[in-house]
């Protein structure tokens, strides 16, 4: 293995990880290929305990009978009013194998395997974290099986709440599990167990994450391109320090006296959005379809100008154009991303997943843009050097980038990816106010002009009008993004199966159909009326054909820029 820069880690002793793994999955146990491949599910399963190779042990190997629950993970939920690790129901019986990998001393990454035990397609699913992890995502593990497809996921190395970091304080070792070794140490045990359990490998392996995920997603991609053969990387934290350094510009945009912007002046922004933003595309539909040609005149917002009790004073005023504009230096260099006016700022229909939860916090609610950085400031950093109000954007981002960035930060370097077949789909929501969508269009630019000639018809971005962060927003919301695809979804519908069919039958991406979700379903099932839009490959947009149906997806037809 290749891995240089990733000091003090012992290479050697990763790289024998690796080796041990695949001889192990050569002879899982006592039993050979042949005999265990049919072997009763249980059997097969529970002889997975047995099996030995350095620094990994398997705490237990049991069938999951079927449509036995699943209790859920006793972590909260990583976001404000969802719910808790609800029990996971209706699934096929499926082995569960749990385990723990100690890499050095000090790390101890839990993960779960788990593979259906009939009907297996061949495939390995790899399942995300968010924020900064510390549990097992069950969700994705069970949209594995119910896919017919092995799973693997992993807690990076830590038990903790998703916005906490006091895990990582004085723990170099657990920010390198976190930050790139547990997802790939995860799946290289998974591949063995899934080749002990079948008596065979995995045929084709995929990695699928938003958010952190995303971010996980980009480093399987760069640094371990022999993990996955296909990746889809959402709204990815793909440079984790630049996505601090844009939430610390927001809350010291709000510190001044009079600056802070509150939740309740939300829909007056976002209702001024729209009102002058909507129709630069040619159609009036309550979406902003690229929110860099939106030129937002604040001064509308002014009290003064506006009558209602939500107006914006003049110190709110500044708050929100530094917002959007982003972090400067003392030269007025571009020092971090901003946030551009989207008309998707309300977080509704989930709540908090606009600025409300992000950006200005609630009456009740802190902002979490707030909460991330003070983490990684007072936490990740060995000798802390500047909290939130006082990190000055003149010096201290040179410091935060050498600290964390070895660790953190994927680079958009693929070509090893690439050259083996992966292939790779970016996506993001014009309207996240958790990481700037700006910071994957400057990404995925990164990744062409860092490539070979097989990048540009390897890498796929997608820029959704409305789409909040993740999930939920204004627009559509739902396009296969969370989870394995379900039996059924085509390569049109869901993103997940667009990267299978990508990679297995040569099927480029150049358009999703993207659905309107119901309430509260996270990217899940389509509302009532099965409102679509047509998602395009970027820099393409989405454009109507005259007097067409705006509510179907068939309506639509994607334009290159310059194009009439």
């Amino acid at each position: 293995m290749n891995l240089p820069r990733f000091a003090p880690l012992s290479i050697t002793a990763l790289a024998g990880l690796a080796a041990a793994a695949s001889a192990w999955a050569q002879q899982p146990a006592s039993m050979s290929p042949a005999t265990q491949g049919s072997a009763p599910g249980a059997v097969r399963c529970s002889a997975l305990a047995a099996g030995r190779f350095p620094d990994v042990e398997i705490v237990s190997a049991a069938l999951q009978p079927a449509l036995v629950p699943v209790p859920g993970s006793k972590l909260p939920a990583m976001m404000p009013g969802l719910p808790a690790g609800p029990d996971i129901a209706g699934l096929p019986a499926f082995c569960r194998v749990v385990g723990r990998i100690h890499p050095e001393a000090g790390s101890d990454i839990r993960f779960e395997v788990w593979m259906p035990s009939e009907g297996w397609d061949g495939r390995l699913n790899g399942g995300n974290s968010g924020g900064f992890a510390g549990y097992i995502n069950y969700m994705d593990l069970a949209g594995a099986v119910r896919a017919g497809q092995a799973g693997v996921a992993t807690d990076t190395g830590h038990e903790a709440h998703p916005v906490t970091g006091d895990w990582a304080k004085g723990r170099p070792e657990r920010i390198r599990d976190y930050g790139w070794r547990g997802v790939h140490l995860s799946t290289v045990v998974g591949k063995a167990l899934v080749a002990g359990y079948y008596g065979r490998g995995p045929r084709h392996s995929y990695f699928i994450g938003c958010s952190n995920g995303g971010r996980q997603a980009l480093m399987e991609a760069s640094r371990f391109p022999e993990d996955y053969d296909g990746i889809v990387a959402g709204a990815p934290a793909s440079v984790w320090t630049d996505v601090a350094l844009s939430m610390i510009n927001t809350v010291q945009a709000q510190l001044p006296p009079g600056a802070r912007i509150r939740a309740s002046q939300l829909p007056l922004l976002q209702s001024e959005v729209i009102a002058q933003c909507d129709a630069l595309d040619g159609q009036v539909d309550g979406l902003v379809a690229d929110p860099r040609k939106c030129r937002l005149e604040v001064a509308r917002l002014a009290c003064g100008t506006r009558t209602s009790p939500e107006c914006f004073s003049p110190a709110q005023i500044g708050a929100l154009q530094r917002i959007q504009a982003g972090a400067r230096d003392a030269s007025g260099r571009p020092v971090g991303y901003g946030y551009p006016a989207s008309g998707a700022e309300v977080g509704n229909p989930v709540p908090a997943f606009g600025w409300d939860g992000w950006i200005t916090g609630t009456p009740t609610d802190a902002a979490s843009h707030a909460a991330y950085p003070a983490e990684i400031l007072g936490n990740f950093i060995a000798q802390p050097f500047a909290t939130v109000a006082s990190f000055d954007f003149n010096t201290d981002p040179a410091r935060l980038r050498a600290a964390l960035a070895g660790d953190l930060d994927a680079e958009p370097k693929m070509d090893r990816f690439f050259r083996r077949g992966g292939k790779l789909i970016i996506w993001h929501g014009w309207g996240d106010s958790a990481i700037s969508p700006l910071l994957s269009i400057d990404f995925y630019r990164a990744i062409l002009r860092n490539g070979g000639p097989e990048t540009r018809d390897s890498v796929r971005l997608f820029m959704i009008p409305g789409l909040q962060h993740c999930a939920g927003g204004t627009g559509v919301s739902a396009f296969g993004q969370m989870s394995a695809p379900a039996p059924g979804d085509g390569p049109e519908q869901s993103v997940g199966a667009a990267i299978q069919a990508w990679v297995e039958q040569g099927r480029r991406p150049e358009s999703l159909i993207g659905h309107k979700a119901m309430p509260m379903s996270l990217g899940g099932a389509p509302s009532p009326g099965n409102k679509q839009r047509l998602i395009c490959a970027f820099p393409a947009e989405a454009v109507l054909r005259a007097g067409a149906d705006a509510d179907q997806a068939a309506s639509y037809r994607c334009r290159e820029p310059g194009q009439g």
